[in-house]
């Protein structure tokens, strides 16, 4: 889009959240950042401020790390197989008369890249990666995984979703979940609500809800509260602009350049655009909001 400005939102989890007796206790994402604009929020602590985040399209793809996480035994069949899981979880949600959310969702395979990347003259993918090396991001204590959303900061049109999974400092597991092991399911689903437009839910019992208990897996289940956020958040009926799957500027197993210099990275040097931070937390421990800026231009 001619004169677009894009901004990237990191959805880990959001502020301070509190119980309700709310009927809807679900967020939108919303692009906004407290060191660009002063952010509003809603009773709920659901950011209102900005675009909303949304597909344009009735089908988005998605890829998966090949190597997955040899650190934690954790294969890429393994790793696909939950994925898929998180993702028919939110597909089936019942939006009433038997209609779901509007939107599918495309396999495109097994990929080479681990970065987390939108190439604004560059093919691209929304990938679902894992942290066995390092995990790159300043002040991110106890967080478990985080969903990059890139979007024109312009109308909210989501342009490429990346989730990393730390896997480093986690000791994510799939099956047989002892008291002390991060259940891998619970938390993909949880980003996945964040890749289809989700922000966190004061709801309690939730999957959207904002931190984790090691040992738990309830969270791969999703609720009512999440249902009605889905719902919203992917309307049955909603017209798409188009029903292409193709990530923009096509697709690309690879990373459009090394690893040290991918095309637009989260918090990496140069730009204008924005970053909104949101943490998923090793437990129920109260979050706080951060933002920062990126300073680099997609």
């Amino acid at each position: 889009m001619k004169g677009a400005r894009f901004l990237s939102a990191v959805g880990l989890g959001l502020a301070l959240f509190w119980s309700s007796a709310e009927a809807n206790a679900y967020c939108l994402t919303h692009g906004c950042s407290d060191k660009k604009q002063q952010c509003e929020y809603d009773q709920n602590g659901c950011g209102v401020t900005g675009p909303l985040l949304h597909w344009a399209s009735g089908c988005v793809s998605f890829d998966v790390q090949r190597s997955a996480s040899p650190l934690r035994g954790i294969t890429y069949d393994e790793a696909h197989e939950a994925i898929v899981a998180g993702f028919t979880q939110w597909l089936n949600a019942d939006c009433g008369d038997g209609r779901g959310p509007s939107i599918t969702i495309s396999d495109y395979g097994p990929v080479e890249c681990r970065q987390a990347e939108y190439n604004q003259d560059a093919s691209n993918a929304n990938i679902f990666m894992f942290r066995d090396d390092d995990w790159p991001y300043e002040n991110a204590i106890d967080t478990l995984a985080l969903t990059t959303l890139i979007f024109n900061a312009d109308d909210g049109e989501i342009y490429d979703a990346d989730v990393e999974v730390n896997t480093i400092q986690s000791p994510m597991k799939i099956g047989g979940i002892g008291p002390n092991d991060i259940d891998f399911a619970s938390v993909i689903t949880h980003e996945i609500g964040h890749f289809l437009g989700l922000s966190h839910s004061n709801a309690q019992g939730s999957t959207m809800m904002p931190s984790y208990a090691p040992g738990q897996t309830a969270m791969s289940s999703i609720e009512w509260d999440d249902v009605k956020g889905v719902c919203k958040a992917l309307p049955p009926g909603r017209e798409p602009q188009t029903e292409s799957c193709e990530p923009r500027h096509g697709f690309a197993s690879e990373c459009a350049l090394n690893e040290n210099n991918c095309a637009v990275a989260p918090g990496s040097p140069g730009g204008v655009a924005s970053v909104l931070l949101c943490l998923l937390g090793l437990s129920s421990t109260l979050l706080r909001r951060r933002s920062r800026p990126s300073t680099r231009r997609p």
